[in-house]
């Protein structure tokens, strides 16, 4: 099973290669555009599974700073795909321990502030990022996950002196979350392996 994770920050990658090695991280660049640039590359590169992690926002009132959220589906300006893996993914960290939502993430082209958050909030989105529906058209039909732990909330906003300590624990929990990835991309490759991420509108 050939795991390929895709870490738009540095801080990202670095969590997540001491938990899993250089050669199973590709840093892919943080927004939208770097996404995009980043999408060709993938889509050759040799992976049976693929995983987008990484830090995010929180937009749901259930949702609190180092909880850890699994997409069912990514929304993004070209459309939604949807994350038929999500379940086994959300189950796998859960049984570790892991304070886990499962539901959508809106990806976006800037930060998110203030009214922003409610209103994305109000379609149902559990957090926001600005890569994961741009790097998910790399999965080409492969299982794909999606993983992000959230940093800052409408409660913990991202502009606050708590930042920087919530920043490093959300971290930390991600080089955790790096760790049970293998297993679960060896769980999750038979199960799925005839079943392709879907697009629509």
């Amino acid at each position: 099973m050939r795991l390929l994770i895709c870490a738009p920050l540095g801080l990202e990658a670095q969590a997540l290669r001491a938990a899993l090695g250089r050669d199973a991280v590709r840093r892919t660049g943080s927004g939208p555009r770097r996404s995009a640039r980043s999408v060709a590359a993938l889509a050759r590169a040799d992976f049976d599974v693929l995983v987008i992690a990484g830090l995010a926002g929180g937009v749901a009132a259930e949702v609190s700073s180092g909880d850890v959220i699994v997409a069912d589906e990514v929304r993004g300006k070209r459309g939604t795909v949807r994350c038929p893996a999500a379940a086994s993914l959300t189950a796998e960290l859960r049984r570790v321990g892991f304070p886990v939502h499962c539901g959508p993430i809106a990806t976006v082209d800037h930060v998110v502030h203030g009214a922003r958050r409610g209103e994305l909030a109000r379609t149902g989105a559990l957090a926001v990022d600005m890569e994961s529906a741009v790097l998910a058209q790399a999965a080409g039909g492969r299982p794909l996950g999606v993983v992000r732990v959230v940093v800052d909330t409408a409660r913990q906003p991202l502009l606050r002196p708590g930042t920087p300590s919530r920043a490093l624990a959300a971290l930390a929990w991600l080089h955790a979350v790096g760790s049970c990835l293998p297993r679960w991309g060896r769980t999750v490759l038979p199960e799925i392996r005839s079943a392709a991420p879907e697009e629509v509108s």
